[in-house]
């Protein structure tokens, strides 16, 4: 039995399985980096005679985490990214369900080029280019927990940017750390055309633009098939330009 449906375009579809796309961040292991920041890391609380740790004979657990959510795991970001006005990704209204749809490129180099976007989404329909799912290939299960490095790290060219924005995306979500190269001057050329950021500007773009995410460092695995699905990216209402968020695919044509 269906636990929900979603009507999208002119047909309902029943919702029966899901598949994580996030990368779990385990603080006390192995866990994806980028930028060679600290990795994400859990303390018990603790202070005067007292500390929260149930193994150290304290009365309960409690945890103090430090984590950099743009370097660390599976985030969501806003347009804050860039801005000098702040604007968190708790501004952006997410729907509980996205149309999607989900492909794999291998990019030329290390760049994903444009004809690779036109020849994957042009076959998608329309009603599902709402929200654009990436995996790269290859698609090495190390992704998990790599340390990413910029001289092997593909990003998206300008012109495959700007062929995702033509298409109407609102919603990226990508196996990479960054749509950009590590290291570019900090241009994040791919980033700005996504928001409609001019090459220099921190200002907000239109109201719209403000609306679209980007989520990175997702793992999409094998046994996933390209195609069309229903998307919910859960993100907690962290007042801030970055969370860690969890993106869920939902099976619509009994692929999963």
């Amino acid at each position: 039995m269906p636990f929900a449906q979603v009507t999208i375009g002119a047909r309902i579809y029943p919702l029966t399985k899901w598949v994580d796309i996030s990368i779990p961040l385990d603080p006390h292991g192995p866990q994806p980096n980028a930028y060679g920041v600290p990795p994400a890391t859990a303390r018990p609380y603790s202070g005067d005679g007292f500390v929260l740790d149930t193994r150290r004979g304290g009365s309960c657990n409690c945890d103090v985490i430090e984590l950099t959510p743009h370097c660390n795991g599976t985030h969501t970001e806003s347009v804050g990214h860039l801005t000098t006005e702040r604007f968190p990704l708790s501004k952006v209204t997410l729907p509980l369900f996205l149309p999607c749809v989900l492909f794999s490129v291998a990019p030329e180099g290390r760049e994903i080029r444009a004809d690779a976007i036109e020849r994957a989404i042009g076959r998608a329909p329309v009603e599902f280019r709402n929200a654009l799912v990436v995996r790269t290939l290859p698609n090495d299960p190390d992704k998990i927990t790599r340390k990413w490095e910029d001289a092997t790290t593909p990003y998206f060219g300008p012109d495959a940017m700007a062929a995702i924005r033509v298409h109407g995306v609102q919603h990226l979500l990508v196996d990479l750390p960054s749509l950009d190269p590590l290291i570019d001057g900090g241009h994040l050329t791919a980033h700005r055309i996504f928001w409609d950021v001019p090459p220099g500007s921190k200002e907000l773009p239109d109201a719209r633009a403000c609306q679209r995410t980007v989520t990175e460092m997702i793992f999409v695995p094998d046994r996933v098939p390209d195609g069309r699905y229903a998307l919910m990216v859960q993100v907690p209402p962290l007042v801030s330009d970055a969370a860690p968020s969890r993106p869920l695919l939902f099976d619509l044509d009994g692929a999963v």
